[in-house]
C-alpha cells in the first residue's frame, strides 16, 4: 500500500511538471535560446521566465494534492481489529445471555462509553483539612443573578451585582429577589456607591449614574483596563490596571488624579486614612494617603489579588501562594497563613476574614489572629464577595449565581478514617466504614474515635450492611462478599455478584449486584447460595430494600425495578439519568438522579410525583423522619430537602461526600476525596 502511494504521489507531480514545461511559452523560450546573444536575448529570456512562473507557482497546489493522494491511498493501510471469543465461565453458576438491544431509554454501551461504571467523583483534597473539634459552618442559599456576575457591594438595604455579560446592574433583596434590572455600559466590572450615585466601571470607562439608572456623567478621563471601584473618604478610587495606577475622581465629575502605583493594581480598600492597592505582577501593596500623596510599596506573597481591613491590619490574598498575609498599618508583614489554592476576593464580617478560594470552588475562614475557622466548600467557583451585616455573600461568575453564607446553629466536625471511604453505616452502638482503597473497615464511635480498623476480607469493599449482627461488606474486585463480627473478625468470604457495587438485607438473605449484571445475587443469613434473580433492568447498580421490597437502581436504563423478597418484579419505573441511591421517607421512595444532578420522587406503586433539581452529582440519599439528604459529590455539600422536593438549606461537609447515615440529631457523611467523615449537627 505504502508504495502505491509513492507512485501516484511521483505520478502527481510529474504530470503538473509535465504539464509547465510543455506548455507554448516555454517552448518557444527554450527554442530561442541560440538567439540570447543578440540584442534581442533579454527580452526573450523575459519571455521565457514569464512562461515559467505559473507552472512554479503551482507547486504548493501541486505538494498539497500530493499529500491527499498520499492520504486517500493508505488511510485504509489499518490493522483489522481483533476479534475475541468470550471464554465461558467454569463452574455451573447460572448465566444469562446480555441482550445488546436498546431498551426503550439507552442501549448496553460498551466500558468505555457509557454511564457505568459509575464512581463518587474525585477532587483534590480539602486544604487546609478541616480539625476534629466541632467548627460553625454557614448554611448555603444560592440565587440566579446573570451572566457573569463580576462585582458585588452592599448598600445598606440590598446587594448589587454587576453581570458582565448582560451590560446590567442589579440590585437583589437579601432574600436573593431581583428588584430591579438597569442597563450599564458595556461590560461592567466594577461598581461602587457614594450614598446617593452609582459608580460603574468598565474596561475603559467609569461612569456615574441615579439609582433608578439614570446616566448622570462619565469620568473625565479614559481607563485601561479598570479593575476595582471603590468610595472613600469623599472620593471616588478606581484601580486603572493597565496602566498601573490608581484614579482619584471627585464625586462631582469634574476633576481625576492619576496617581501610579506598581504592575497591575487589582483591588483597593480603605483603612480610614489611606488607600491600600494590591500589586499583582510586583508581589506588592500600596499605600496612598486620602490627598493622593504615595506613602510606601511594601512587600507580600507571590500574586497579590484581594485585600481587606479588618482588626486594624491589612489582610492581602496571595494567589499564586494560596496564603493571606497581615500587615500593620505600617507595612510590616506580622504573619502569612494558608488557606485554599488561588485565593482571590478576601472580606471582613467583623469578627472573622473570607477567603474565596478559586481552584478549590471553596472558602476559608480565618480568626483576627490566623487561626483557621474552617475550609467550606460551595460547590462552584468563588468570585468577589460581600458582607451585609450578617451574612457573607459570594458571587459565581461561571454559574451566573449568587451564594448568600449565614453562620447559624449548625456544626461540623471531620474525623479521618482509611483510604477512599465510601459507605457508612450504624449497628445500633458504632459506626463502620468502608475504605475502598485500603481495604478495611473502621469502626467508629459516635463521638468519632476510632475504635478499630480491620482487614475488610476483600479488595475495595464499597458497601456495608448490618445483619442485626454482622456486617457484610462487597468487595468490588474480588467479586466477593466478606461476613465480619462486631469485634472485626472475617467469619467467611462469600463469591457473589461481578464487580459487586451494593449489598442489602432483606431479614433473611443478603441480595447483592453489580453495574455490569443482569442478576441480583442473594446468599442466606449464613453465606449459602440462593438463587439468583433476573432483572428487566440494565445495570443494577444500587439496591435498596423498604422494608416489603427490594429496589434495584438500573445505571444503564435509567429506571428503578421493585421486587418481591421472592425475587419476583413488581414493576419497573423510569426515573432519571443514571439513578443511584434510594431514601424512604415512610411512603415515598425517592432516588438520586447521578448525571442529571436531580431526585425523583415516587409513590412505592411507582407514580411518579415530581423530579427536583439538587447538586452536582447526588451520590448518597438519607431520610432523617422529616427532611431528605443528599450528598451532593461534585460540591462538597450536602442539601436538605421538604418532604415536598424544596431544598431547604445546602451545607459543606468535604470533598466528594458519597454515603450518609442518621444517627441521633446528626447526620454523618463519608468524604471519599478526603479520606475523612464529617459529624454535622442538625
Amino acid at each position: 500500500m505504502k508504495a502505491k502511494a509513492t507512485v501516484l504521489a511521483v505520478l502527481t507531480i510529474g504530470w503538473f511538471a509535465y504539464a509547465g514545461f510543455a506548455s507554448p511559452g516555454a517552448t518557444e523560450a527554450f527554442s530561442g535560446a541560440p538567439d540570447l546573444i543578440s540584442p534581442d536575448g533579454p527580452t526573450i529570456w523575459a519571455m521565457a521566465v514569464g512562461s515559467l512562473i505559473w507552472p512554479i507557482l503551482l507547486i504548493p497546489v501541486i505538494v498539497a494534492l500530493a499529500t491527499i493522494t498520499v492520504w486517500l491511498a493508505r488511510r485504509d493501510d489499518q490493522p483489522a481489529p481483533i476479534v475475541t471469543t468470550p471464554q465461558e465461565a467454569p463452574g455451573d453458576a447460572p448465566t444469562t445471555e446480555i441482550d445488546a438491544a436498546p431498551t426503550p431509554r439507552v442501549a448496553l454501551q460498551p466500558a468505555d462509553s457509557g454511564p457505568a461504571p459509575v464512581n463518587v467523583i474525585e477532587v483534590p483534597k480539602t486544604i487546609p483539612a478541616n480539625p476534629v473539634e466541632p467548627l460553625d459552618a454557614p448554611t448555603i442559599q444560592t440565587y440566579s443573578v446573570g451572566k457573569n456576575p463580576t462585582d458585588l457591594f452592599f448598600d445598606g438595604e440590598a446587594i448589587w451585582v454587576a453581570t458582565q455579560d448582560d451590560d446590567a446592574i442589579s440590585r437583589v433583596s437579601l432574600d436573593g429577589e431581583v428588584l430591579a434590572t438597569l442597563p450599564s455600559p458595556q461590560y461592567p466590572n466594577s461598581i461602587a456607591y457614594d450614598g446617593e450615585s452609582l459608580w460603574v466601571g468598565s474596561y475603559f470607562a467609569v461612569r456615574k449614574f441615579t439609582t433608578d439608572g439614570e446616566f448622570m456623567a462619565a469620568a473625565p478621563m479614559e481607563f485601561r483596563r479598570q479593575s476595582a471601584t471603590l468610595y472613600a473618604g469623599g472620593y471616588v478610587w478606581v484601580a486603572n490596571s493597565g496602566r498601573d495606577t490608581i484614579v482619584r475622581i471627585t464625586v462631582d465629575s469634574e476633576q481625576a488624579d492619576v496617581i501610579p502605583v506598581g504592575r497591575r493594581p487589582l483591588a483597593m480598600a480603605f483603612d480610614g486614612e489611606h488607600i491600600w492597592t494590591t500589586n499583582n505582577e510586583d508581589d506588592t501593596v500600596s499605600k496612598v494617603s486620602l490627598d493622593g500623596e504615595p506613602m510606601g510599596t511594601f512587600p507580600v506573597g507571590d500574586g497579590p489579588r484581594g485585600v481587606a481591613i479588618a482588626g486594624n491590619h491589612v489582610w492581602v490574598t496571595n494567589s499564586i501562594d494560596g496564603t493571606v498575609s497581615k500587615l500593620n498599618f505600617e507595612g510590616e508583614t506580622v504573619g502569612v497563613f494558608d488557606v485554599g489554592n488561588l485565593p482571590g476576593d478576601i472580606i471582613s464580617d467583623g469578627e472573622s476574614l473570607w477567603s474565596g478560594n478559586r481552584t478549590d470552588m471553596t472558602v476559608s475562614r480565618l480568626g483576627f489572629n490566623g487561626e483557621h475557622l474552617g475550609t467550606f466548600h460551595l460547590g462552584k467557583t468563588p468570585g468577589a464577595m460581600a458582607f451585609d451585616g450578617s451574612a457573607v455573600w459570594v458571587a459565581h461568575p461561571a454559574a451566573g449565581e449568587m451564594s448568600k453564607l449565614v453562620i447559624e446553629d449548625i456544626q461540623i466536625a471531620t474525623f479521618p478514617v482509611g483510604n477512599a471511604p465510601e459507605p457508612i453505616i450504624f449497628d445500633g452502638e458504632h459506626l463502620w466504614v468502608g475504605n475502598a482503597l485500603s481495604h478495611t473497615v473502621s469502626k467508629i464511635n459516635i463521638d468519632g474515635a476510632t475504635v478499630g480498623t480491620f482487614d475488610a476480607g476483600g479488595r475495595e469493599p464499597n458497601a456495608l450492611v448490618f445483619d442485626g449482627e454482622s456486617i457484610w461488606t462487597a468487595n468490588q474486585f474480588d467479586h466477593t462478599s466478606s461476613r465480619i463480627s462486631l469485634d472485626g473478625e472475617v467469619i467467611d468470604t462469600y463469591p457473589i455478584a461481578t464487580l459487586p457495587r451494593t449489598v442489602v438485607f432483606d431479614g433473611e438473605n443478603v441480595w447483592s449486584s453489580g453495574c455490569w449484571e443482569q442478576l441480583l445475587y442473594r446468599v442466606d443469613g449464613n453465606g449459602n447460595s440462593v438463587p439468583p434473580v433476573p432483572t428487566e433492568g440494565l445495570g443494577p447498580i444500587n439496591l435498596f430494600f423498604d422494608g416489603d421490597f427490594v429496589w434495584a437502581a438500573n445505571a444503564h436504563s435509567d429506571s428503578v425495578t421493585k421486587f418481591t423478597l421472592e425475587g419476583d418484579i413488581v414493576g419497573s419505573f423510569e426515573v432519571g439519568d443514571v439513578p443511584i441511591a434510594f431514601a424512604y421517607d415512610g411512603e415515598n421512595i425517592w432516588v438520586a438522579n447521578w448525571r442529571e444532578n436531580t431526585v425523583s420522587k415516587m409513590s412505592r406503586d411507582g407514580e411518579d410525583l415530581g423530579k427536583f433539581l439538587v447538586g452536582g452529582l447526588p451520590y448518597g440519599l438519607v431520610y432523617d423522619g422529616e427532611n431528605i439528604w443528599v450528598a451532593n459529590s461534585q460540591d462538597g455539600t450536602v442539601s436538605k430537602l421538604s418532604e415536598s422536593g424544596d431544598v431547604l438549606a445546602t451545607y459543606p461537609v468535604g470533598a466528594s461526600p458519597a454515603k450518609m447515615v442518621v444517627v441521633g440529631d446528626s447526620i454523618w457523611v463519608t468524604n471519599t476525596s478526603d479520606d475523612t467523615i464529617t459529624e454535622l449537627s442538625k
